[in-house]
């Protein structure tokens, strides 16, 4: 099983034991992902390239673009 994979479980169970589950654990967890698929592309000539698409957007910025697409659906 691959090391993002295992990342995930582990961030999902953690949310579970805990209750506490927030979008950002999930957001977290999702970008390490991300980042470890940048390091198992082939073409690690795009490495920098990569890392900053997935570092490009706090947490926060994630946050209040998702509030804000939800105040436009109402």
């Amino acid at each position: 099983m691959s090391r993002h994979i295992i990342l995930i479980l582990l961030s999902a169970s953690y949310c579970l034991v805990n209750q506490g589950c927030t979008y950002r654990a999930w957001y977290d967890a999702l970008q390490e992902k991300q980042r470890q698929d940048c390091y198992n592309d082939p073409h690690l000539s795009g490495l920098q390239q990569c890392l900053d698409r997935v570092n490009s957007m706090t947490y926060d910025e994630y946050k209040n673009r998702r509030e804000e697409s939800v105040r436009q659906l109402r």
